[in-house]
C-alpha cells in the first residue's frame, strides 16, 4: 500500500495550476490502488503447497460466504493446517464501491447461470431464459450481491428442526448470528442486542441512502396507509415496511473475504490457493480423503485431507461435484458413465425466491430535465475515491416489506416487496437494472418509452416460500461445464397466484397523500403477450408474472439436510455427507427450505454453526 501512497500531498499545496493538477492525479491513483490493493487478502500458496506435497487436516473447497468463515474459525485450532480452494481471485476494485451493484451483475466475477427455458416462466427474457449471478471470486456471492442481511423467521428455522434436524431451531442458530456481525453502537442502543453482535467480524450499517428521497417517501406511504412500519426488521415482528441492515461500512461492501479472511491472513495455520477449479472428490473406499483439482497454468495435482473435506462451493457447484465424485441420482450418474458411490437425491429440492418484476409506480417530476451526464458520473466517481460519499457509496434498496396478502391472521410473511428508483431520461440506469434480469429488447424499448416521460420506482415482488421445485442436473461429466439448471418456477400454479395477490399492498400506497402530492400511478409492464387479456384479471395477472420473471438470486436447498431415513435428504444435521466418511457439505445447499428472507446471512449462519460442529465432533470444545 505504501507503493500507493499520495506522496509529499502538502508540498502540493501551491498556487501553480501544475502542481493542483498533479495532486488530483495523485488522489485519485491513490484512491484506486487501495481499493484494489491485494495485500489485504490470503497470498495464494499454490506453488509452495503442491511443491512441499502436505497434508491438510481439513481441505475447505470454495472460498465464499461460507468457506471464508470456514477458514477462519477452523485455524483458530493451531494444530489444524487448514486448505481453502478458490476457483476465483481476489475480489476486483469495482466491487466495492456499493452503487456499482448492478454494474456488476454479468461481470468478470459472475457465474452468470443461464437457465434452462421453460414455458412455464422467464417468457420475456431473452431466449426465454432467467439467469443467476453467484459471484467468482474470493469472498463468493458476498462480493457482488445487494449486501441485504436478514435473518429469516421463527418460523423458518423451528421448520427445519421439526424436519429431524436437532439443533437448528431458531434459538439455537440466533447466537450464530450474533456470532458472525458487529452492529453499530447507535443502532445497539436503539434497538438492543438480541438480533445484533457487537464484536463480530462483519461490519453490518444502514445503507444511508440520501442521494433522493424516494424511500423516505415510500415509507411514509405506507405508514399512511396503516402498514406496521418496522424498527428493526431483524426483530421480533416479522410483518411490515422497513429498512434493513447491510453488509457495508464506510461507504465500501464488506465482503466475507475482507471480514472473515483478511484479519486473519497472515495464521501460519492458513493456506489458500485461487484460480483453481475442484475437479472430484477423492475417496479410499467411502471415506474422503482429497480433493483432485485443476491449477490456473491447466495442470491437474491433488491435495489430501487427513480429517474432512468440507464443500462450500453453493447451491450449483457443490451438487456438481458431489454427483462427478459418484454421489447423487443413480440413474442420472449411470447416464453419464460415471461410477455410483453413493444413490442420494443430490440436486433435487431446489428452490428460489422468484420475483415479479413487471411493476412500477410512475411519477411527475419536472426538476428532472435530463439523463445523468458524463461529467456527472465523473463527479460521482471522484467524490467516492476522495472521499468515500456520494452515489457510489451505498445502494438504494435498503426499503423492504414483508406482507401477507395469503392470510391476514398469520404473522410470518408471503411475500418480500423491494423498490428501486429510475429518474426520468435515466436510460442507461434502466438499461443495467433489466440486463440483471434478462429481459428481452423488446421489454427494454417498452420501457425506455415510458422513462422518457415519467421518473419510476420500480417494485419487485419475491415469494418467500415457493411450492414449486427445481433440479440440477450435470451437462456431461467435464468438472468445467456449467450445470444444467430448472428452476421449475411456478409449476405449482398457487405460486404466481399468491404473488397476484401483492397487488393491492402496492395499490393502497397510492390512496395517500403525499403519493397523491406526486401525482403517483401504478403500472404493470405493458408486455404484448398479454395485451388481449383483460387488466387486473387473475387471467392477466397470470400472463405479466410469468413473462416478467425475475430471481432474488437465492437459490438454495440442493444438497437437503435430514436424517438417514429421509429418502430426500443429503446430508445429516452435523451436515456429513450420508453413506461416506469425512465428508461435509456446508453452504446454503444444505438448507432443507428456503428461508423467508435473504439468505446470505442464513449462509454465514450454517458456516459459524458448521465450524462449531466439526470443532465438536474432533474433541474440540467451543
Amino acid at each position: 500500500m505504501e507503493s500507493c501512497a499520495r506522496g509529499t500531498c502538502s508540498s502540493a499545496l501551491q498556487s501553480s495550476p501544475a502542481s493542483i493538477f498533479t495532486m488530483l492525479i495523485q488522489t485519485l491513483i491513490a484512491s484506486r490502488c487501495q481499493l484494489s490493493n491485494t495485500n489485504k487478502y490470503p497470498t495464494s500458496n499454490e506453488e509452495k503447497i503442491l511443491n512441499s506435497k502436505m497434508e491438510f487436516d481439513f481441505v475447505i473447497v470454495g472460498g465464499g460466504s461460507a468457506g471464508s468463515v470456514l477458514a477462519r474459525r477452523l485455524t483458530e485450532v493451531e494444530d489444524w493446517n487448514v486448505l481453502l480452494i478458490e476457483r476465483g481471485v481476489d475480489p476486483l476494485p469495482e466491487t466495492i464501491p456499493p452503487g456499482l451493484y448492478n454494474n456488476n451483475l454479468g461481470g468478470p466475477q459472475d457465474y452468470y447461470y443461464t437457465l434452462e427455458p421453460q414455458e412455464s416462466s422467464c417468457l420475456s427474457n431473452k431466449d426465454k431464459r432467467c439467469v443467476w449471478s453467484r459471484g467468482k471470486a474470493l469472498g463468493g456471492s458476498s462480493v457482488i450481491n445487494g449486501m441485504i442481511h436478514i435473518f429469516g423467521n421463527r418460523r423458518d428455522f423451528d421448520g427445519w428442526a421439526s424436519q429431524g434436524n436437532p439443533g437448528w431451531n431458531f434459538e439455537e442458530v440466533l447466537p450464530y448470528f450474533r456470532k458472525s456481525i458487529s452492529c453499530s453502537p447507535e443502532y445497539i442502543a436503539e434497538n438492543g442486542d438480541k438480533y445484533c453482535g457487537t464484536d463480530g467480524p462483519l461490519r453490518v450499517r444502514y445503507y444511508n441512502y440520501t442521494v433522493t428521497d424516494f424511500e423516505d417517501v415510500v415509507l411514509e406511504a405506507a405508514r399512511e396507509a396503516g402498514h406496521p412500519i418496522l424498527k428493526a426488521v431483524n426483530g421480533d415482528r416479522y410483518l411490515g415496511f422497513g429498512r434493513v441492515l447491510g453488509t457495508l461500512d464506510e461507504g465500501r461492501r464488506q465482503t466475507c473475504s475482507k471480514a472473515f479472511l483478511t484479519p486473519v491472513r497472515d495464521r501460519k495455520n492458513l493456506y489458500v490457493i485461487t484460480s483453481t477449479r475442484a475437479n472430484k472428490i477423492l475417496f479410499e473406499g467411502k471415506r474422503a480423503v482429497g480433493v483432485q483439482i485443476t491449477l490456473s497454468n491447466n495442470e491437474t495435482a491433488e491435495v489430501r485431507a487427513t480429517k474432512e473435506v468440507i464443500l462450500s462451493t453453493g447451491t450449483m457447484v457443490s451438487p456438481q461435484l458431489l454427483m462427478l465424485s459418484g454421489i447423487g441420482p443413480k440413474e442420472h450418474l449411470k447416464k453419464l458413465g460415471i461410477p455410483v458411490l453413493v444413490d442420494l437425491p443430490v440436486g433435487k429440492n431446489l428452490q428460489d425466491h422468484v420475483i415479479w418484476f413487471g411493476l412500477y409506480y410512475s411519477f411527475v417530476n419536472e426538476s428532472v430535465t435530463s439523463a445523468p451526464s458524463e461529467k456527472d458520473q465523473l463527479d460521482s466517481a471522484y467524490e467516492y475515491l476522495e472521499f468515500n460519499t456520494g452515489p457510489l457509496s451505498t445502494l438504494a434498496n435498503d426499503l423492504v416489506a414483508f406482507i401477507n396478502p395469503v392470510d391476514p391472521k398469520s404473522i410470518y410473511p408471503e411475500v418480500q416487496l423491494l423498490f428501486s428508483q429510475i429518474q426520468r431520461y435515466d436510460k442507461n440506469g434502466l438499461k443495467t437494472l433489466l440486463h440483471s434480469y434478462n429481459a428481452n429488447d423488446e421489454i427494454l424499448q417498452i420501457m425506455t418509452d415510458v422513462i422518457m416521460k415519467r421518473s419510476l420506482i420500480i417494485a419487485y415482488a419475491s415469494l418467500m416460500r415457493p411450492l414449486s421445485r427445481g433440479v440440477i442436473e450435470l451437462r456431461n461429466a467435464d468438472p468445467a461445464e456449467q450445470v444444467k439448471i430448472y428452476s421449475n418456477y411456478y409449476t405449482v400454479p398457487d405460486d404466481w397466484k399468491r404473488l397476484a395477490k401483492a397487488v393491492p399492498t402496492l395499490k393502497s400506497l397510492l390512496n395517500t397523500t403525499i403519493l397523491q402530492k406526486y401525482k403517483a400511478n401504478f403500472h404493470t409492464y405493458d408486455v404484448p403477450q398479454c395485451r388481449n387479456l383483460t387488466a387486473d384479471t387473475e387471467e392477466y395477472y397470470e400472463c405479466n408474472i410469468r413473462h416478467t420473471t425475475g430471481t432474488n438470486f437465492h437459490a438454495c436447498c440442493t444438497n437437503r439436510m435430514g436424517p438417514a431415513n429421509d429418502s430426500r435428504t443429503v446430508v445429516d444435521a452435523r451436515l456429513r455427507v450420508h453413506g461416506v466418511t469425512n465428508l461435509r457439505v456446508i453452504d446454503a445447499s444444505i438448507m432443507p427450505n428456503i428461508t423467508s428472507a435473504n439468505i446470505n446471512a442464513p449462509t454465514i449462519m450454517i458456516a459459524e454453526k458448521g465450524a462449531d460442529l466439526i470443532k465438536q465432533d474432533w474433541g474440540i470444545q467451543v
